[in-house]
């Protein structure tokens, strides 16, 4: 692959978890009457897949040190694809749920595979670039998903979740043109004393877990905003269909904006100055949040939403960068436990959140005050370590 294609192509990759979660957030509702469960019950739909995400995390990363990135992530497209039939076809809602934890457990292999592919070749600020360019791909999905969505549930409320295998099926195809990035000489073999030893080169590196935290927050932060996204415009702001994916669509404008700025701040500022001054950005945004929930209006509350992801998406791949930077000779399994601690945590936190505040305003804007207050700190604490 040209280099282009490869950012297209890992781009697409990462979008597929995107997708999976966004193009079915205006069929929540529909999803709710399907199966005669309460709306705040049907967002465990996304909730659930966030862990079975977090728990994939920790297979991936060693099967791809061992046996390379690509064969890896041929599995999981193919794996993915079919638990994505299956939420389809699923005939109660508990297997509907048991079908998403699966495919948020394959989905997993797409971070993973990505992240590590690209710290295979780039450390430090050039792989926050490179990560950068693959976030601006799959932040086409939170534009487009929801107003897909809603056109897609025309056809019937299985129709949203048909969405994430179809793509799947056609990056599977594209797949055979990825080339292999991590060399055979530089493979660790799958067995217990070599991801024991990898694991000690993880959890020695304080920096490392200070930035696994503040993974956690600002991912906290997205989780619970996508699990009451539609619950706080629809349900409490009365916002129809249409309008929800409009909106939700132009935060991901934003979104994609940080990903096309955010390189050249980091070249201006440095990675360290960059992450300190979107943390406390961040902080400061959502400690003003609850201003508006007294009388919150749709436009108001969208475009401080919008200021606040803006930075979370910002802060993603250069805390990624940052966590990564020592651990290129572990770097497969590093991503995975990375991830699946900070995902985790994330998907709890985020869940949480969403499940706790039901959608209404005031509490889901303390709930995101703690999710950005551990993000900040953490990160506070990681750049006095140096």
């Amino acid at each position: 692959m040209r280099s282009w294609e490869e950012s297209l192509f890992l781009g697409l990759v990462m979008a597929l978890g995107a997708f999976s979660i966004d193009v079915m957030l205006p069929a929540l509702e529909a999803t709710a009457q399907r199966f005669g469960v309460t709306p705040t019950a049907a967002q465990l739909v996304v909730g659930v897949y966030f862990m079975g995400f977090a728990l994939g995390q920790l297979l991936w990363g060693p099967l791809s040190d061992a046996h390379g990135r690509k064969g890896v992530l041929g599995w999981a497209l193919g794996g993915f694809t079919l638990m994505g039939l299956a939420t389809v076809l699923a005939p109660s809602f508990s297997l509907l749920l048991a079908a998403r934890v699966a495919q948020g457990f394959f989905a997993a292999a797409f971070r993973v595979t990505v992240t590590a592919s690209i710290r295979d070749r780039y450390r430090g600020e050039a792989m926050a670039r490179r990560l950068s360019q693959a976030l601006l791909i799959l932040l086409i999905a939170p534009v487009l998903a929801p107003s897909l969505g809603v056109g897609l549930l025309l056809l019937g409320p299985w129709a949203p979740y048909a969405w994430p295998p179809l793509l799947g099926s056609l990056a599977l195809l594209w797949s055979r043109r990825f080339g292999e990035t991590l060399l055979p000489e530089a493979r660790r073999p799958l067995a217990l004393e070599p991801l024991w030893e990898g694991a000690l080169w993880v959890v020695r590196d304080r920096r490392a877990g200070l930035y696994t935290l503040v993974l956690a927050g600002v991912f906290g932060i997205l989780y619970a905003y996508l699990n009451t996204a539609a619950t706080l415009y629809k349900g409490h702001l009365g916002l129809s269909n249409p309008a929800f994916a409009l909106a939700f669509g132009a935060t991901g404008l934003s979104q994609a904006a940080a990903s096309l700025l955010g390189p050249g701040l980091v070249r201006r500022l440095g990675l360290g100055k960059a992450l300190r001054l979107a943390l406390s950005s961040l902080l400061a945004l959502l400690l003003l949040l609850p201003l508006q929930a007294p009388k919150p209006t749709a436009l108001g509350l969208w475009f401080h939403l919008s200021l606040v992801l803006l930075l979370v998406t910002f802060t993603f791949p250069n805390a990624q960068a940052r966590a990564l930077e020592g651990l290129g000779r572990v770097a497969g399994l590093a991503a995975s436990l990375t991830g699946f601690l900070s995902t985790l945590l994330a998907s709890l936190l985020g869940t949480w959140v969403g499940q706790a505040s039901r959608g209404e305003p005031l509490a889901f804007s303390l709930g995101l005050i703690l999710l950005g207050s551990l993000a900040f700190l953490a990160g506070q604490a990681a750049e006095r370590r140096g």
